[in-house]
């Protein structure tokens, strides 16, 4: 049976078999992402030094590997040839290839198990690993390892059949192992098993002190494996505020007619309705119509436990606003109640995913209808039958030949001698320019190539985008779009703790801009220690960054000797000086440049810092130009006049969510600082959570 799972997935798969070592399949996107995070879990589990959550992307941010899926449950299986190979492209597709099987082999062991019949599971082996609900995620190697759920499963009967402590404990390692394969299936999975759980307690009526202390066990292996991962995504969780908007979760819920619609790379289901991305849930044809068989036909307990979490699973899967054909329900589905009491159940975005349960569900049904079909029929019409079926199942989800993609992220000469210098450099972290998180591919290469040099990189790319991330590549840090500001953007790497620019000329969509970079870098003594040049990259390497101003050197000036004026919003100046990091100033309009705030001491003092305080949702709100006057007597001097943008950074090092923007000012004897906000945006207003002045 596995060798025939494999020679189909095989076949199903052509024609990466034949270039397992420079190809991926589908495209350059998630798979290279899976493929980096496989190998850099390799490395973690061969290198105690390394902290496996601290992956090298998305510096300076820790637990980033918790930023996507992790794929911790492939990383003992394939680290092993990770560590002979040296090469995660073929780990990558031998892992690839072997989710088909995993899959095939889970499900033949569930349904043999109900059917008692090996033709009816190898029908259902073919039905859940070939599928064209599978196709759709053919770039998503999680989404493809899923025959842990059903090993659990088929356990966990087999606990309730026999009583024997060992098939729980292997439930508890199905379902982790499947956990740690996708993350969704730490909640998806919940809805088959503990259904099962509760009807088959029900019928079996064990002794309840036995049941429960070899329920104690499950759960405390089950707690023992997942608490590290459970506290890495807590952290981020609440760190960075990882949660998914309402909007997205209505978005990539499943509408009812999403179960009629194929993956446009199913070739017999090509024209049925498709290219709608997580949308595509049809499971196939044979698979529904031997799954209805069975409902209509076999009188078993396990056709309507199946069917139960079948029809469970669709209606959860249409998410907190049920949908058919595009028209809305008038009420809110139970998906919307479980978002309100589960924890970290916001944090999911594809609910659709759950047309895996679905799929699960008719798998089993459909087995018991196979074995209805095949029952009946003499040897010979058996053996027809069963090749019959099993050639229209595969058909179903045939895709091949696939699209393979060839991925070799160091093709040119002279990048490879950048990369070899940076291999051979001292620690540090480095940004890789253009940084932009709306060319994800690019983005992905960059975060894979740390496998090369070994250092930490600002670049990375992920289901979510950290703030840093947000601010440098998509937003208005305009220093790395405007020709005129680029020291700005120099300042702000190094003042976060770059070490290495790496340049990408020919991958800048405006020449002036990589022009401009390149002349700023060259010739910028200040922040630029080095540089070496190999054809089109270029790497620069940072000064170490300014250190701060000593603020410990110097006093605090009391709020309450400090009133304050401004320009916009004054009734609002309060929350400046209310200890509330989560409170702010701002002007409710976007910056124009007429922009002011002054705050008065109760006597002249000798102030030497400016601290103004930020926080995540207010990043972009940063002054494009800054002002600050001391007003000494009948005498006004201007004591800092230019970009904040190095000083960000600066705070950015220190503390990610709640920043510091610290301006030192030379001696004065000041009566009044003023702050003036002299550049303008096309969106963007002022703001500031606290603010401080220091003295000498």
């Amino acid at each position: 049976m596995l060798a025939a799972l494999l020679a189909i997935a095989i076949a199903a798969t052509y024609p990466l078999i034949r270039h397992l070592r420079t190809h991926l399949p589908n495209d350059l996107g998630d798979p290279v992402l899976a493929a980096w995070i496989l190998a850099w879990g390799a490395r973690a589990i061969a290198s105690p030094a390394l902290h496996v959550w601290d992956a090298p992307g998305f510096f300076p941010y820790s637990h980033t590997l918790a930023y996507a899926e992790h794929l911790l449950g492939f990383a003992p299986f394939t680290a092993p040839l990770e560590w002979l190979t040296g090469n995660p492209v073929l780990v990558y597709n031998i892992a690839f290839i072997g989710a088909f099987v995993n899959a095939g082999a889970g499900m033949y062991l569930l349904a043999r198990t109900l059917t008692d019949r090996r033709d009816a599971a190898f029908l259902a082996a073919l039905m859940y690993a070939f599928t064209p609900f599978r196709i759709t995620h053919i770039a998503h190697l999680q989404w493809l390892m899923t025959g842990w759920l059903p090993l659990s499963l088929w356990a966990l009967h087999r606990y309730f059949s026999t009583g024997a402590l060992r098939f729980l404990v292997i439930t508890a390692i199905g379902y982790v192992l499947q956990s740690l394969s996708t993350t969704y299936c730490t909640y998806f999975a919940l809805l088959p098993l503990g259904l099962i759980a509760v009807a088959e307690t029900w019928r079996v009526r064990p002794s309840p002190g036995r049941t429960a202390a070899h329920a104690a066990l499950a759960v405390a292996i089950v707690a023992v494996a997942l608490a590290p991962v459970v506290r890495a995504y807590s952290v981020v969780r609440e760190e960075r505020e990882f949660r998914r908007a309402p909007y997205e979760i209505e978005m990539y819920s499943a509408d009812a007619s999403d179960y009629v619609r194929a993956h446009d790379y199913v070739w017999l289901w090509r024209y049925a309705g498709n290219n709608t991305g997580e949308h595509e849930l049809f499971p196939g044809a044979v698979v529904i119509a031997l799954a209805a068989l069975a409902a209509f036909t076999v009188r078993d307990r396990h056709v309507r436990l199946y069917a139960a979490i079948a029809a469970a699973a669709f209606v959860l899967s249409l998410g907190p606003s049920p949908a058919a054909w595009g028209y809305k329900a008038p009420f809110p589905g139970p998906y919307q109640l479980l978002l309100a009491v589960v924890p970290g159940l916001d944090g999911l975005r594809a609910v659709s995913r759950l047309g895996l349960i679905v799929l699960l569900g008719l798998c089993v049904l459909a087995a018991f209808g196979a074995a209805r079909l095949l029952g009946g029929l003499s040897p010979r019409r058996r053996a027809i039958a069963l090749a019959v079926l099993g050639v229209a199942i595969v058909a179903e989800g045939w895709s091949a030949p696939i699209p393979v993609a060839r991925f070799d992220p160091l093709a040119d000469t002279a990048e490879r001698q950048a990369y070899d210098f940076l291999r051979r450099s001292e620690p540090g972290a480095l940004v890789e320019l253009p940084l932009s998180i709306d060319r994800q591919e690019r983005e992905i290469r960059y975060q894979y190539l740390t496998l090369v040099h070994g250092h930490r990189t600002v670049n990375g790319s992920s289901g979510y985008d950290p703030p840093i991330h947000r601010f440098v590549g998509v937003r208005e840090l305009a220093s790395l779009t405007d020709v005129n500001r680029m020291r700005d953007a120099i300042g702000f790497f190094r003042g976060l703790g770059v070490r290495y620019i790496v340049v990408h000329v020919r991958e800048f969509e405006d020449p002036a801009i990589a022009a401009a970079l390149l002349t700023e870098l060259r010739t910028n003594r200040h922040d630029v220690a080095a540089r070496q040049e190999f054809g089109s990259t270029a790497v620069f390497t940072l000064a170490p960054a300014d250190p701060p101003p000593p603020a410990a050197a110097f006093r605090a000036v009391p709020a309450t000797a400090i009133q304050a004026r401004a320009s916009h919003q004054p009734a609002r100046l309060p929350l400046l000086f209310d200890r509330d990091r989560d409170t702010r100033w701002l002007t409710g309009e976007r910056q124009a440049g007429g922009e002011w705030i002054e705050l008065t001491l109760d006597r002249p003092r000798p102030i030497a810092l400016v601290r103004m305080q930020t926080a995540e949702r207010s990043f972009d709100d940063y002054p494009r130009e800054l002002a600050v006057d001391a007003v000494e007597g009948d005498r006004t001097q201007t004591l800092f006049h230019g970009s904040i943008i190095p000083a960000f950074g600066r705070g950015l090092a220190v503390n990610r969510s709640y920043p510091n923007i610290d301006i030192a000012l030379p001696g004065n004897l000041a009566q009044t600082i003023r702050l003036r906000q002299l550049g303008a945006t096309d969106l963007f207003f002022w703001s500031i959570h606290e603010i401080e002045l220091w003295e000498r």
